[in-house]
């Protein structure tokens, strides 16, 4: 098999609410067209940067510390030269080029980082039409360049799931796009680069791709020239765009409009003590529970999902029993109403899922009562307490009452009783739905089951 190198340079959207230089709301894909702009974002005559915003800069400093690169105690913009219709001022503002980046060095799940910076995003611009879109001019970007260190499109994909879930952590950025560099070894490794490949599945994509076209240009003994590509969904291929341009063709020089960017000491140790638990960490934690991988991956998967399963942990409760209850029905909500876990953040009703946990890891209320709960929450915000009690939706506790409630439901149900005496042991399912209907599902089932087995002798 063909040895190939991957490398990436990975830009990420940074979470922030406005853009890097100036006041400018961060637009969302639902925005009109031009509409989240001014004219420092536009490029006008006459118009200067604002100072960098701290908090994209804060997150690309948390991914340095993740990544354990050098953080770079002092830099400055640059300007990256280049005439493309999306950037009316001919150049793009950059903590990279003839400088050195924010943050060197590195290393994430044993690829090697080369460097970590922030930068600004251009406009959008649609070659087809010429149509640009100044929205997205001015929004903070991060840029992560790995070594090509990666060997496999699998060894990729995993990298990069990893990557987007530790981004989600820190809250850094959720949606990336990639310049992905592919080559192999009957070329000598000639380099070629795909440009802005938009989205993790695609960069995967992009890089079969290029690997399976390399290597049909080498069976056919034809040169694999450096040079750089785009990639076309609709086809799965990629296609020639210019022969690959070096460094010096940007003609890096300082910005003079921004001053150096200063990264004292104890701002990286604040960021430092500041950084959540992350999910490796996890891993190794739950793994001490009664978890099959499968749970602890889902758990991990959100940082709100796993947020909710610590509260469980500090509250000594059942880490199974919560477990279950937060991947089956907080994605069952989730994916019934077609939401996101950023719908439910924004619901506000972390508190209240955690107190519906605590009342059905203590057995004050029942699962089939938990379900309900959950579901009414994603409608509407309530007091999960009052709610129950107002409600009488409290788990049945009393034997007495279910023993009751059973003799009455197998003298309402004989064929069932005889069903089950004539070897059916799903008949009595019927009569233990009769008890719950009756209980409005507050009954313990393991209780009127076991009530069942004893009671249904009698008759």
């Amino acid at each position: 098999m063909t040895k190939i190198k991957i490398g990436l340079e990975i830009h990420g959207y940074i979470k922030t609410k406005e853009k890097l230089f100036c006041k400018c709301r961060k637009p969302s894909k639902l925005d009109d067209i031009n509409t989240t702009i001014c004219p420092r974002c536009t490029g006008q005559p006459g118009s200067k940067p604002m100072l960098p915003n701290k908090e994209a800069l804060k997150k690309v400093l948390q991914l340095a510390v993740i990544f354990g690169s050098d953080i770079t105690k002092k830099t400055y913009f640059q300007r990256k030269q280049y005439s493309w219709p999306d950037m009316p001022v001919g150049f793009q503002r950059t903590c990279s080029g003839n400088v050195t980046p924010n943050g060197v060095g590195g290393k994430f799940m044993d690829i090697g980082i080369e460097e970590i910076h922030l930068e600004e995003d251009p406009a959008a611009w649609d070659p087809v039409s010429g149509d640009v879109n100044y929205n997205r001019a001015g929004v903070p970007l991060v840029e992560i360049v790995t070594k090509p260190e990666f060997t496999s499109t699998e060894q990729l994909r995993d990298w990069l799931k990893e990557l987007m879930l530790v981004a989600g952590y820190v809250n850094a950025f959720d949606e990336i796009k990639s310049d992905v560099n592919v080559s192999i070894e009957e070329s000598d490794y000639s380099r070629v680069e795909i440009k802005n490949v938009n989205s993790f599945t695609n960069i995967v994509k992009c890089a079969e791709a290029e690997v399976r076209r390399q290597r049909e240009l080498v069976a056919k003994a034809e040169r694999i020239p450096q040079e750089t590509r785009r990639y076309n969904e609709e086809l799965d291929t990629t296609e020639f765009m210019r022969s690959k341009e070096n460094a010096q063709d940007y003609m890096f020089i300082p910005e003079p409009d921004l001053p150096n960017l200063i990264v004292e000491d104890s701002w990286v140790e604040e960021i430092k003590a500041s950084m959540p638990e992350l999910p490796d960490v996890k891993r190794e934690k739950y793994s001490k529970f009664d978890l099959t991988t499968e749970d602890i991956e889902v758990l991990i998967s959100n940082k709100y999902l796993a947020e909710l399963f610590e509260f469980a942990l500090d509250k000594n409760l059942n880490p199974k029993e919560v477990g279950l209850f937060l991947r089956r029905e907080i994605l069952r909500v989730l994916n019934y109403n077609k939401a996101t876990f950023e719908d439910l953040e924004e619901k506000d009703i972390k508190s209240e899922i955690s107190v519906l946990l605590e009342l059905l890891s203590t057995e004050k209320i029942s699962y089939t009562t938990a379900q309900k709960i959950i579901e009414k929450l994603f409608e509407e915000k309530f007091d999960v307490e009052k709610y129950v009690k107002d409600n009488n939706l409290a788990q049945v506790q009393d034997d007495g009452l279910i023993e009751e409630l059973v003799l009455k439901a197998l003298k309402e149900a004989p064929k069932a009783v005889e069903d089950y005496k004539s070897g059916n042991t799903k008949a009595l399912n019927f009569v233990v739905g009769i008890v719950m209907r009756e209980t409005k599902g507050t009954a313990k089932p393991q209780t009127v089951n076991k009530v069942m087995m004893e009671k249904v002798k009698e008759f």
